[in-house]
């Protein structure tokens, strides 16, 4: 049998015969394409994830920079925490713990204006904190705006687990605001009952209910007992700020020691203090004992025991000199305050030269208080012209034109006003001129400073708040109206500015339609409070205006005069008294009226009266 050719067999063992050289460049090159596939993957998840980890490092960082704000605010480290908050605001400026930043710090330092507008940037995101809600509200009662203020203690008041007692302070405040006393004492009662008050809450509520009570009155002397009682513990946190009050409350300066107010001073006159039984010489001996006075608490307390003892007003002032005259920059500038405030000015140049004051502004605005105070106008002239120390322009300019004013040089004067007004280029700036124009009778300088300051910030309250002042002080009725609709255009929620308004077009005339829905707007509002008597007195005009004399002088039949009501509103009784048969009474009441400021329109309502 014939053998067939068996089937060719592959070896096993055959190695491949490709050059090591070109399988290593084909390794090479997978490697590369991989590589460019790896590179381009890299590159597409790069191109969209590195803007959200780059927002979310420079959000982290923000929010860091934010929290160094507020414990530098705590501190009261203002200049530090401004610096901090900027940064956190540059870094991100879409960051709301930045606005935040901005808008605490705006709130503690007063800054009401810009404050507001923060929290409302905070607000329109809906990221308010209870915290935020309490400053966003102290803002709006220091600024006036009432609206955002109502709006804020609504939400404290019906926050979980009850309001606090901060909260009803704040509600306290509001209802005074809106002049309804028995509201505003309910919750200042309720202040001082609950054993979570802090002491400088139950100080704050103490001031409050002497705002609104009369002296005699058994809520006004348990206030007082209780300032006292807070005064007298040295160790309670808020003794020495109520030791502080009770002493500005004592403060009647004697003739010997009190002269007359510089231009340059910021401060009001402080009102005729109350009977008390803590008098000056226990007030001082408290302040001076206190283990946190400083020297502004010590020459306090000196001057409280010059006014117990005028006699020896001057030895006070010597000692004064000697304990308090060698001491660093912030003491010095406490003395030559002091020593501005009791007329001795002549000793603020002594202790005070003025290579001294050229070291730091708080010494060199004293250094020229005490030249004011002397009426030394040519010297102030001279030394801020020098430009010897380099003030701000605004405040340089403010003080010339006030300067020149005095030395009788009106046109200088007037350039000197215009250069602070080009000067001024914030609308912080300009407030600060207006309302220093304002406390120095230039008052159409303070109103263009305000309309500046609305050109500027179009929703700064207290811009518009400043011109409806000085409309209303100058009696120009018809310009205060046209205030009032603007307000009201941008505050719609305002009662309180729309009351304002329909009263003055009630003043101005206004009758028929207008009349009526002014009659329904106030009726609202005094339903609403009681006790307001802006209100009261719209509702009135609005009746008398409408022919209904009887049902105007129900607005006023159960309600009492306290004494704080506005001149205006009792013009606006006495003429509803007249027309109603009540003549007598409207007569006595337009004599105590006789020397107040009116409106025009509102003294031809108690004309007839007069003659």
């Amino acid at each position: 049998m014939q053998s067939q050719p068996s089937r060719p067999r592959t070896a096993k063992d055959n190695l491949d015969l490709t050059p090591p050289e070109e399988i290593r460049g084909r390794r090479i090159r997978l490697f590369i394409f991989l590589g460019v596939v790896a590179a381009c993957a890299l590159g597409v998840v790069i191109y969209f994830a590195a803007p959200p980890i780059g927002g979310a490092i420079k959000g982290w960082q923000s929010r860091r920079l934010a929290r160094q704000a507020f414990a530098l605010i705590e501190q009261k480290k203002w200049s530090e925490a401004s610096a901090k908050a900027r940064d956190a605001y540059l870094l991100r400026p879409t960051e709301p713990e930045s606005w935040r930043a901005f808008a605490r710090l705006a709130s503690r330092t007063s800054q009401n204006a810009a404050a507001l507008e923060w929290w409302k940037k905070l607000d329109d995101e809906h990221r308010l904190t209870i915290q935020d809600r309490r400053d966003y509200a102290a803002a709006a009662l220091f600024a006036g705006n009432l609206a955002v203020a109502a709006a804020q203690v609504d939400v404290l008041l019906s926050q979980k687990g009850g309001p606090a007692p901060l909260d009803l302070l704040l509600a306290a405040q509001l209802a005074a605001r809106h002049q309804d006393g028995v509201l505003a004492l309910d919750y200042t009662q309720r202040v001082t009952t609950d054993p979570r008050a802090k002491p400088n809450e139950l100080l704050a509520g103490a001031v409050l209910v002497l705002s609104m009570t009369k002296t005699n009155s058994p809520p006004y002397s348990k206030a007082w007992e209780s300032i006292e009682k807070l005064a007298r513990d040295s160790t309670n946190p808020a003794s020495l700020d109520a030791l502080v009050f009770l002493a500005h409350q004592q403060s009647q300066a004697p003739s010997g020691l009190t002269g007359e107010e510089t231009p340059f001073s910021l401060r009001s006159r402080i009102a005729p203090p109350p009977a008390t039984t803590m008098g000056p010489v226990e007030v001082a001996n408290a302040l001076e004992k206190h283990h946190d006075a400083r020297p502004y608490h010590q020459l306090l307390a000196l001057g409280l025991r010059a006014q117990h003892d005028p006699a020896l007003a001057s030895q006070y002032v010597a000692d004064a000199v000697e304990r308090f005259g060698g001491g660093d920059d912030e003491t010095l500038a406490a003395l030559a305050a002091w020593l501005n405030s009791v007329g001795r000015a002549d000793k603020t140049l002594q202790v005070l030269p003025l290579d001294r004051a050229l070291q730091r502004q708080d010494l060199y605005l004293r250094y020229i208080d005490a030249l004011a105070a002397l009426e030394r106008w040519n010297d102030i002239k001279a030394l801020l012209s020098s430009e010897r120390f380099p003030l701000e322009p605004v405040l340089q300019h403010m003080l010339l034109a006030v300067a020149r004013t005095r030395l009788g040089e009106a046109t200088a004067a007037t350039n000197e006003w215009q250069r602070a007004l080009e000067a001024a280029n914030t609308a912080e700036k300009l407030l600060a001129l207006a309302t220093y124009a304002e406390q120095n009778q230039a008052s159409d300088v303070a109103d263009r400073a305000y309309s500046e300051a609305i050109r500027l910030a179009p929703k700064n309250r207290g811009a518009y708040a400043g011109r409806l002042r000085l409309a209303l002080a100058s009696g120009r009725t018809a310009e205060a109206q046209t205030m009032t609709e603007e307000i009201v255009k941008i505050w719609p929620d305002d009662a309180e500015a729309r009351n304002q308004d329909d009263y003055l077009r009630l003043l101005l005339g206004a009758s028929g339609v207008q009349a009526e829905a002014a009659e329904r707007q106030a009726q609202i509002l005094v339903d609403r409070e009681p006790f307001n008597w802006s209100a009261r007195a719209t509702l009135g005009l609005a009746r008398l205006r409408l022919g209904r004399a009887a049902d105007a002088l129900a607005v006023f039949r159960n309600v009492r005069v306290t004494g704080a009501e506005a001149p205006g509103v009792l013009a606006v009784r006495a003429a509803i008294l007249a027309v109603t048969g009540y003549e007598e009474g409207a007569r006595g009441d337009a004599r105590n009226l006789g020397a107040e400021h009116l409106l025009p329109e509102e003294r031809a309502l108690i004309a007839p009266l007069l003659q």
